[in-house]
């Protein structure tokens, strides 16, 4: 007793390790333990271990799991958005000191088929227009580190951006079929062909890693045309090997208007349909905060160009 009449305060000291509360985070923004541990480089065992002892040590239960997948229960969401602001804060900051020392080097992230087929090209240009701005180039075939390496800027494969990331249009989604033109007279005399007889064709598939984007099955479903078995045909998880098999008379292949207008107006492809655009438009992402501050009249002078060339 203190004399006051009060007892004594209970004091009841929880430690929580940071890596429990960055995994959870990681399986949260996920959606599951085996993607989580890809994204965090571990096994997948260690993932589940780490959101149980975090369960433990808080006396929570934090994720329902069910044969459907997981889903977050209300303490688990609470406490994801709160971690969320707090993980971008100190990556922010820590990624800030970091680039102490190299201000003049700008990073852009970019899948390898846009680099090939799109940013390569212009590079002179942005080096004319901006010869004072270092600019280094990361290619990725997946969405995996947006928003987590040491880009600036980034034009994700996918559909979803990290919630500490902010968007600015870089292009709309046309799609349009290409063939090399010997494969097109060979299959269609030179004509344009009516959607229908895509069926009879090669077809070359782009197998994705992450949330797909637009793919054949799509394409038939937008012009009424029933399947009636799966699609055969080349696939790669590669864009650009997708690309240099229509280039190499493979087959028929479905090209981002972005990506392909060079080829087509080299007559390297040609286009065999209507361009469709789609709902899902390419951003181009950064991050907000502390560590744009050092370089973000570089880092803005790319995003724009970027979007103006676009």
């Amino acid at each position: 007793m203190d004399g006051s009449g009060a007892g004594p305060v209970p004091f009841f000291l929880v430690t929580v390790s940071d890596r429990w509360l960055r995994t959870f985070a990681a399986v949260a923004e996920s959606g599951s333990f085996t993607a989580a541990a890809r994204k965090l480089g571990v096994g997948q065992p260690a993932t589940s271990h780490a959101v149980a002892r975090l369960e433990s040590a808080l006396g929570v239960q934090l994720l329902e799991r069910s044969t459907r997948g997981l889903t977050m229960t209300a303490a688990g969401r609470l406490l994801y958005r709160r971690l969320a602001v707090a993980f971008a804060e100190v990556d922010d900051a820590v990624e800030a000191a970091r680039r102490v020392g190299t201000n003049d080097v700008v990073s852009l992230s970019v899948s390898t088929s846009l680099a090939n087929f799109w940013l390569l090209p212009r590079l002179p240009d942005f080096k004319r227009r901006h010869p004072d701005i270092d600019l280094r180039v990361i290619t990725t075939d997946s969405d995996d580190a947006v928003g987590l390496d040491d880009a600036d800027l980034w034009i994700p494969l996918g559909l979803e951006r990290p919630q500490h990331l902010e968007a600015t249009l870089f292009r709309v989604e046309r799609i349009v079929p290409v063939a090399a033109p010997t494969l097109a007279r060979r299959l269609f005399g030179g004509r344009r062909p009516d959607p229908g007889r895509l069926l009879e064709a090669p077809l070359l598939h782009l197998e994705e890693r992450y949330r797909p984007r637009y793919n054949w099955e799509r394409w038939f479903a937008d012009h009424d045309i029933a399947l009636r078995s799966s699609l055969g045909g080349y696939r790669s998880n590669d864009y650009s090997l997708v690309l240099q098999a229509a280039l190499d008379g493979q087959g028929i292949a479905l090209g981002w208007e972005h990506i392909v207008t060079a080829l087509l107006d080299d007559d390297r492809l040609v286009s065999l349909a209507t361009p469709i655009e789609t709902d899902q438009p390419f951003p181009i992402l950064q991050r907000t905060g502390l560590a744009t501050i050092a370089r973000s009249g570089k880092v803005e002078a790319l995003r724009n160009w970027l979007r103006d060339t676009a």
